[in-house]
């Protein structure tokens, strides 16, 4: 999987996991989707938000969610070659999952920033003040006119 910026090649999934975003609110969650794809470009897994539903728990996260369920079922050497795709930049949180995971390579539609302005979150950090340049790959924002709109609406 190339880390290239060229949208083509990440577009397919960036709208997956965009995709997954709109499903968590129909499940009754907020709107962020990931999707974990390996270096050939298959998608190994997929998660969304669901901190409302079923858990009622402020911690799951659809990367987190994806996160967890990769590392109990890929050695770290498979993860190191996957990417994590999702339709947000990741939380301090998701972003320290990250970190842990041995998953070096990161690509997001909507930025932190972005994200602030519509739900109400001033000073959110960038995932790249926490990932060192040297061994991980972030790129973003992707399609973040795509990313925003279910935003746009979720939390007016």
């Amino acid at each position: 999987m190339s880390s290239s910026i060229d949208e083509n090649i990440h577009a397919p999934f960036i709208r997956q996991a965009i995709k997954l975003s709109l499903s968590a609110v129909e499940h009754g969650n907020h709107p962020f989707g990931a999707c974990l794809v390996s270096k050939d470009g298959q998608v190994l897994l997929t998660a969304e938000n669901t901190i409302h539903i079923p858990n009622n728990d402020v911690t799951r996260h659809a990367e987190l969610n994806l996160i967890s369920m990769a590392s109990q079922k890929f050695s770290r050497n498979i993860l190191e070659q996957c990417t994590l795709y999702t339709s947000c930049e990741p939380c301090l949180m998701c972003t320290g999952a990250l970190f842990w995971s041995g998953i070096r390579n990161l690509v997001y539609a909507l930025s932190s920033e972005t994200l602030g302005k519509y739900a109400g979150h001033d000073g959110l950090l960038s995932c790249r003040q926490l990932l060192p340049a040297a061994k991980f790959t972030v790129i973003g924002p992707i399609l973040e006119d795509e990313a925003v709109k279910i935003h746009q609406t979720y939390w007016s």
